[in-house]
């Protein structure tokens, strides 16, 4: 019996939406067990707890480089990369997101390859501004993972998580043969895994800190030396100002590795924003500028003009998630920001109070920090903003977390014990402010933490910092698309 024609077009269309969803499940699926199989890895702070039992660490770069040739790309193929190469301690990752802003409004296909990440791992790998998608990423994976299995030679011969998404972002930037790859350090520069590039045209360092010192070393000097290690033969290295002590370092090495360092001085022109610190925009976007005009300066072949107009408003119109970022929700406002430093605690500090000093509310800090920093030079700083409620919690949104934010460094009952150690800290701290504290306590999750909120107090300015880690749980909860960004 014949089909009259619609039921045959229905039955069409069926089998097509069919098709589709089914291709769509198949996606999530590998993309899910691509998250499973990545957090396999050891992690970063995996790496730097057992570092000081590793003293040949400058092994590591030329590791990367097995793993590299082992997923099929030599180091022939990585140098046809143009590489805008950014290290730093404060302020990396926003500086790199402006320059991907620039590049990309003059007409450059652009790669970016940053970390962490905040909700999910694809933010760390991005095209044109814009995280890969799901199924690229676990195309990408799958091509990756069982090529590095299959050739280990034991059990421990695979990459770290951050090392094996370096690769992974490398295959994807040559394949998609993108104009220029901003690339954001992990830790350090000299041995970090990205330092595996040798065709660096331009050079950026970011205002350094006392940070990661069992990797970097217990003084900014050997710290300046670390962070140095990415110049290159030729390049072209910028700074910001920095300690004269630290400006030696880099003169040094600029001169030990033959290419030319410029300190960048701050444009006065680039203050003006609503988010974020003025001094803290100015230098970012400083260096984003001086990086950009010499990257293109050395692209000829493009043919494209530095518009420096066009750079202002590229700057303008970029916004890098969880840094000085206020969220209006639940009648409350958030101030976001993943200070983890002490001169950027003091920078978080004063932002949130030249916000709130005016402002007739209660006050909230909602807190914790990762690795082995202390907490108790943090606390003396951000005690001086005379908070009402004091909330310590794990790095965990809610009930619902994503796969990709998973915590295999420290479950969430190690994290809560050490949030009630923070907790007694704060407590024998008190008698130094100004103010104590009508409630000190440690919840679950940031969804816990609004809870308490929501029936303690009817209005209420809320800091969130220590960590970007502890950043992505709230936006989880805040904003889990992060304005859309991760809508595939």
């Amino acid at each position: 019996m014949r089909l009259p024609r619609f039921a045959v077009i229905r039955r069409a269309l069926s089998y097509t939406i069919k098709s589709i969803e089914s291709m769509q499940v198949e996606h999530t699926e590998n993309y899910q067990s691509a998250i499973k199989a990545l957090n396999g890895l050891q992690t970063n702070a995996q790496y730097i707890k057992n570092a000081a039992n590793k003293p040949n660490i400058a092994s590591k770069v030329q590791e990367v480089a097995k793993f590299l040739k082992r997923s099929g790309v030599s180091l022939e193929q990585l140098d046809k990369l143009s590489v805008i190469h950014v290290t730093g301690t404060n302020g990396k990752g926003t500086t790199c997101a402006y320059c991907e802003s620039i590049l990309r409004n003059h007409g450059y296909k652009t790669g970016f390859f940053s970390s962490p990440h905040l909700l999910d791992v694809r933010e760390r790998i991005r095209i044109d501004g814009k995280p890969i998608s799901k199924s690229m990423f676990a195309k990408y994976f799958w091509k990756i993972y069982p090529l590095l299995d299959k050739q280990k030679v034991d059990s421990s011969d695979m990459p770290l998580y951050f090392r094996f998404l370096a690769v992974l972002a490398f295959h994807v930037f040559l394949e998609h043969e993108v104009d220029v790859a901003i690339i954001e350090v992990g830790i350090g520069g000299e041995y970090d895994c990205t330092n595996i590039i040798r065709n660096t045209a331009v050079v950026g360092i970011t205002p350094l800190d006392m940070d990661h010192t069992s990797l970097l070393g217990n003084s900014l000097e050997s710290i300046a030396w670390n962070k140095s290690g990415i110049m290159k033969e030729g390049c072209l290295a910028f700074s910001t100002k920095q300690p004269p002590n630290v400006l030696q370092v880099f003169q040094d090495r600029s001169l030990e590795r033959k290419c030319s360092f410029k300190i960048v001085e701050e444009n006065s022109y680039l203050e003006n924003n609503s988010y974020m610190p003025p001094h803290v925009r100015r230098t970012n976007a400083s260096l984003a500028l001086a990086l950009t005009e010499a990257f293109m300066s050395r692209e000829k072949s493009k043919k494209k003009k530095f518009s420096l107009e066009l750079a202002k408003q590229s700057i303008e119109e970029t916004r890098w998630p969880g840094r000085y970022e206020i969220k209006h929700f639940k009648g409350f406002r958030f101030y976001l920001d993943g200070a983890h430093t002490f001169d950027s605690i003091c920078v978080c500090r004063d932002w949130f109070d030249s916000h709130t000093s005016i402002r007739n509310v209660k006050k909230c800090l909602i807190f914790n920090i990762t690795g082995e920093r202390d907490p108790e030079m943090f606390f003396k700083e951000l005690g001086k903003c005379e908070f009402d409620a004091v909330i310590f919690i794990p790095n965990v949104g809610g009930e619902n977390d994503r796969s990709d934010t998973a915590d295999f460094k420290l479950p969430e009952d190690k994290q809560l014990q050490r949030c009630e150690a923070y907790r007694l800290k704060w407590l024998t701290l008190e008698e130094l402010f100004e103010k104590r504290s009508e409630t000190v306590c440690v919840k679950p999750s940031f969804s816990k933490a609004v809870e308490f909120l929501e029936i303690s107090y009817n209005d209420c300015d809320i800091l969130v910092t220590g960590s970007i880690h502890l950043i992505g749980a709230a936006l989880s909860v805040l904003d889990p698309t992060l304005n859309g960004a991760l809508n595939e």
